[in-house]
């Protein structure tokens, strides 16, 4: 990552050398200005996409941030006299705050996801816009100039100056959005988006994750809404407060591409150039036609968005792009910017062209890099026997429907635990209290001896407690070696993303799914994607691994691969509790039952004496019934 890093320092000195010295090597001062706007959109599309991409939660208040770091700007300079680097400074810092609080509200009411945070974020905007209006401190309704500040000789004047402030926002808007992709945050919010409440099963403190992209968020765009300002020069509600920036953000980064880092850049130049050409030509009121066409045609044709196609396919895009502004260089015909727009498009066209109509030899297939399996250390955190979780007098109750009713189990080290009855009988909620997916109504939890009841799902994770789900749940964004390298990145042990992978290798050849490692969940069966299950829950290190009816809905020959597996997975030391319907598979497995029935303990030991006891034959097995 480091390396990926240091290329951005010479990008901005490009930029820079552009800004100062543009006059002495023949750049116009309209490309110096165009590149100003383009630098706002790349920092602004960037910001909403360290949040909104990279995690799912779809935020409609980007003008929230831009409009706190204009009126910063405003009052502060405008008003006061403040310098202009300190002004811009604080509307960094406010929007940065402004954003913990929104996070601090919105990420800790789990209802609040979807349409329901992004209403929220709307609303968020609306408020300011109005607080702003009637206070006249701020703004008053009258709007607020801001002088333009002195700027030093070597510089070149009040254009370069803004040039260079943007540059600085954006090319580091860039840097962070690649270091989070490249780095634990990236991995922690990618694995939000797929699904959260499995990735804090898994151990990532999703709170903490989201918070820190937010907070991340508003602080760039803040930044790049105070620049805005000085760009300006006048500043009002309407113009920072309203709906146009959020869209146009929005649009850029669907555009470009939004899980990942340079996407967003990549449709805040296409766009930016697009609607620069269209007001040069004298049709500005077509903008939001071409704009509301283009995002249809691509939301069908590459609904990914166009970085991951531009990147495939590199020789046909760099030459659809290069000709035409070559040749417009060198042939005196129309202005040099509809000739890169021109190319522009012909790139885009290129990326969109069907793969089965351009040469094999054009289009870059990744391969995955081959992992070497590296077997996790061996590690003996308790004796046989020893109990590593247990629950005291547990009830869970849902409004008048008494889920669990004062159960009490004990899970001993290296046991293979099947724990049975009817539908309805609690199993899954007792395997949901285990997990810190719920919490009790009464009792306590104790993993290790240690009391985890009301601790968050993560931190019970990271205590030793692992689970798989009746219906798998992958991340279906990523490959099946990553899906479980997840749990050793996240796990117990937090290992660095090559430990992790290597780790994960290993778990994959223990359920036989190595040969799939870089193939994605949509590509697996039931009973692969059960399997992949296992295999993560496993390379998390858990102390007692959780497995919520791992064999439903598979034919015999792969109930008894599954069950092999099981088998495999147990005598490599990990204590397991397995939910299951299938009694013969669980005679052979278990080395206890735990019988539950309306809520309540029913029977608690061996197999062939719990399922020979009548009162389980008459809750669970029927009369009639046999083994």
């Amino acid at each position: 990552m480091r390396r990926g890093l240091a290329g951005f320092l010479p990008a901005f000195l490009v930029l820079a050398a552009v800004g100062v010295w543009g006059d002495d090597i023949g750049v116009p001062t309209f490309v110096v200005a165009l590149g100003t706007t383009m630098l706002f959109w790349v920092a602004q599309a960037t910001s909403w996409n360290l949040l909104s991409g990279f995690s799912g939660y779809f935020s409609f208040g980007q003008a929230a941030y831009v409009g706190v770091g204009a009126y910063s700007v405003a009052v502060l300079t405008g008003r006061h006299g403040v310098s202009l680097l300190w002004s811009v400074l604080a509307g960094g810092a406010l929007s940065g705050l402004l954003a913990l609080a929104v996070g601090a509200v919105a990420f800790r009411l789990r209802g609040l996801r979807g349409e329901i945070f992004a209403l929220l974020t709307l609303a968020v905007p609306f408020i300011l816009a109005a607080v702003a209006s009637v206070t006249g401190a701020i703004d008053g309704g009258q709007g607020t100039t801001i002088p333009v500040p002195s700027v030093p000789d070597w510089i070149g004047g009040f254009p370069a100056l803004l040039f260079g402030l943007d540059a600085v926002v954006a090319v580091g808007a860039l840097a962070v959005a690649y270091a989070v992709q490249h780095g634990r945050l990236g991995w922690g919010l990618t694995a939000i988006r797929d699904a959260e409440d499995v990735a804090e099963g898994l151990g990532i403190g999703t709170l903490a994750y989201k918070m820190q992209a937010i907070v991340l968020s508003g602080v760039i765009g803040g930044l790049s809404g105070a620049l805005y300002a000085v760009q300006i020069g006048f500043v009002t509600v309407e113009g920072v407060f309203g709906l146009t920036i959020p869209l146009f953000v929005i649009v850029m980064s669907v555009l470009g591409g939004r899980t990942h880092w340079a996407g967003p850049a990549v449709g805040a130049v296409l766009i930016t150039m697009l609607q620069d050409r269209l007001s040069a030509s004298g049709y500005p009121d077509w903008n939001p036609i071409v704009l509301g066409a283009v995002l249809a045609v691509l939301v069908v044709v590459a609904p990914a968005g166009l970085y991951g196609r531009l990147r495939a396919r590199p020789v046909p895009v760099l030459a659809g792009l290069v000709v035409p502004i070559v040749a417009g260089y060198y042939i005196p015909i129309g202005d040099l910017q509809n000739w890169v727009l021109a190319g522009m498009l012909i790139a885009v066209a290129v990326a969109l062209v069907p793969a089965r109509w351009l040469p094999r030899r054009w289009t870059r297939v990744p391969v995955p890099r081959p992992v070497q399996p590296v077997a996790p250390p061996a590690r003996a955190e308790h004796a046989a026997g020893e109990i590593v979780v247990e629950t005291r007098e547990v009830a869970r109750y849902y409004g008048g429907v008494h889920a669990l009713e004062d159960v009490s189990i004990a899970v001993r080290a290296g046991e293979l635990v099947g724990l049975v009855g009817p539908n309805g009988s609690g199993k899954t909620t007792l395997v949901n209290l285990l997990s810190g997916t719920v919490r009790p109504s009464r009792g306590r939890v104790l993993i290790g001896g240690r009391d985890t009841t009301g601790l968050a799902p993560h931190r019970i994770a990271h205590a030793g407690i692992a689970r798989t789900y009746q219906i798998p749940r992958p991340f279906e964004s990523m490959t099946v070696l990553d899906n479980v390298a997840m749990a050793a990145l996240f796990g117990r042990r937090r290992l660095p993303l090559a430990q992790a992978r290597a780790e994960a290798a290993a778990h994959l050849a223990t359920v036989s799914l190595d040969r799939l490692a870089g193939a994605y969940p949509s590509a697996l069966n039931l009973h692969q994607r059960q399997l992949l299950e296992m295999a993560r829950a496993v390379a998390s290190e858990p102390r007692v691994l959780l497995l919520d009816e791992a064999l439903a809905g598979l034919n015999p020959a792969e109930i008894d691969n599954a069950a092999e597996v099981i088998r495999r997975i147990s005598a490599g030391g990990v204590t397991i509790v397995v939910v299951e319907h299938l009694l013969r598979v669980l005679n052979q497995l278990a080395t206890r039952l735990v019988v539950l029935d309306r809520g309540r303990l029913l029977a608690d030991g061996e197999p062939q004496a719990v399922l020979t006891d009548p009162e389980v034959v008459r809750a669970y097995l029927g009369r009639q019934a046999s083994v």
